[in-house]
């Protein structure tokens, strides 16, 4: 992979959105790096000398895509919150962000969730609880907890936001709603929760 890391953003970009776009659309095993090539305006040898095989693609693809977003939730923006309703908000607009630029990223880290495949499925196993993690240790800090009202389960309402994030990827991805309107609802449903579930001393 040295040879394509030496290539310009400008000539990776075009390989990179092919073979997200690929490997998203038909899965690991389905994905064939002729189709990567041509879509991509490469030639089929010169993919694998850059990568070697398709399995060392799809993890090529994968630490990419979790760069990216890792970049971006560590963006001023978010860290300038101090609350844990407003650093929701604030993932979510840069995340959106993100899938506005890239858009096959969202559906590549859709089919890297549902991959079965053995010959990769370590690799989805290995990535997505990492990235989840360090999600989980962004949004959440101990000065937050003590604004919840005594009964609520921190826990299960930060596995209901993600269950929340994952429908509204699904429905992006199949083209029902676009990422300024999820922006925009989540918002709306943060601030709800956020109403219900704090003390009145910190609303």
């Amino acid at each position: 992979m040295e040879k394509f890391k030496e290539l310009t953003e400008e000539k990776q970009q075009p390989i990179i959105e092919a073979a997200l776009r690929c490997f998203g659309k038909h899965g690991y095993k389905k994905a064939s790096m002729n189709d990567i090539a041509q879509d991509s305006g490469v030639s089929k040898p010169m993919l694998f000398h850059y990568f070697g095989t398709k399995k060392d693609l799809y993890l090529y693809l994968s630490e990419y895509v979790k760069k990216v977003l890792l970049e971006g939730y560590m963006s001023n923006e978010i860290k300038a919150c101090d609350d844990f309703f407003e650093r929701i908000i604030a993932a979510s607009k840069v995340k959106m962000g993100i899938l506005e630029r890239c858009p096959h990223i969202l559906i590549f880290i859709i089919s890297v969730l549902t991959e079965t495949d053995p010959a990769v499925r370590d690799i989805a196993g290995t990535i997505t609880p990492d990235a989840q993690r360090f999600s989980n240790n962004l949004v959440i800090k101990e000065g937050d907890r003590k604004k919840f009202k005594e009964d609520v389960d921190i826990d299960m309402i930060l596995r209901t936001i993600f269950l929340l994030a994952e429908g509204y990827a699904h429905e992006a991805c199949t083209g029902r709603c676009d990422y300024s309107t999820v922006a925009e609802e989540l918002e709306k449903i943060m601030y709800m929760l956020k109403n219900n579930l704090y003390k009145e001393e910190y609303l």
